[in-house]
């Protein structure tokens, strides 16, 4: 199957008075891409000595609905809205760059919280987790999208980090395979795509996107982009989050499958901009601008 390394650059290039254009169209081309040291010593050193208390409270994907659940989302724990809970977390999120990172590959002048995850894959994992995308069960329409992806360890196509199919982010949502069809109701109508194709069965249909990164890098791609990971490295636990933000675009779409059913409780309306203090506005460039 044809293979090739995302496209990178440094946090300084990005992060720019005139960000780096060409990192920022292959975003928007492949998918995904690499940002070398976007997040600094001193926030992985302390993301690091909190991460075993925050882990505590971590649980299985879709452990209250046992009929979605798969062989490979059994293995990884999951953990949500720290920000919220924690005001170590808080600061990072809100004080480091990744927020600013995302608004610029995404074209928008404000980066909102979706959610953000602390994910713990135990070590010597050999099964590749599935193909999949992640925007499906998303209550969103909008192009601004992006996840900001980082581990506090070192991670390579052998041992946990992101892969991606080149260009599928710009292609339809597809059904997922953790809600069954019976199952599906109106949200169908979103998935316009159908079953998830047989990735990697097709060789000459697909390209696949490798990536690779030490402490302090982050890849940042399109949750529409269909991405897996090849397991975690035989002597450690892979741990790892993911921050997710939409831009000016995004508007409510309501669904019936979300992955945080807190979500149907907002008081929104399809069509609207999403204004609540759930999903805070993280960065935004007038802020930014008057800051400096």
């Amino acid at each position: 199957m044809p293979t090739v390394r995302a496209p990178e650059t440094t946090a300084a290039a990005l992060l720019s008075d005139r960000p780096d254009e060409a990192t920022i169209k292959a975003y928007e081309s492949v998918g995904a891409c690499i940002i070398r040291d976007l997040i600094g010593p001193e926030w992985i050193a302390g993301l690091r000595d909190c991460y075993d208390d925050w882990a505590k409270a971590a649980a299985a994907p879709y452990a209250d609905h046992d009929k979605f659940q798969d062989k490979s989302a059994r293995r990884i724990t999951v953990r949500d809205g720290m920000w919220r809970d924690d005001d170590r977390f808080r600061a990072f999120l809100f004080d480091s760059p990744i927020a600013r990172a995302a608004a610029a590959l995404m074209r928008s002048r404000t980066a909102q919280l979706y959610e953000d995850l602390l994910l713990t894959e135990q070590a010597g994992v050999q099964t590749p987790l599935s193909w999949h995308q992640d925007e499906p069960t998303w209550p969103v329409s909008g192009r601004q999208l992006s996840s900001v992806w980082f581990s506090l360890e070192d991670v390579d196509p052998r041992t946990g980090a992101m892969r991606f199919v080149r260009g599928t982010h710009l292609g339809p949502l597809y059904h997922p395979k953790s809600i069954p069809l019976e199952d599906a109701g109106d949200d169908a109508r979103y998935w316009t795509g159908g079953a998830i194709p047989d990735l990697d069965a097709d060789e000459g249909r697909f390209t696949f996107v490798l990536t690779d990164a030490r402490p302090g890098d982050a890849i940042i791609f399109h949750p529409r982009a269909f991405h897996s990971a090849h397991g975690s490295s035989d002597d450690h636990a892979r741990r790892s989050f993911s921050i997710r933000f939409f831009g000016d675009d995004v508007r409510w779409v309501p669904k019936n499958h979300l992955y945080h059913g807190w979500m149907r409780d907002l008081g929104l309306k399809e069509g609207d901009r999403i204004v609540t203090e759930r999903l805070p506005v993280v960065w935004a460039a007038t802020a930014q601008s008057a800051s400096g």
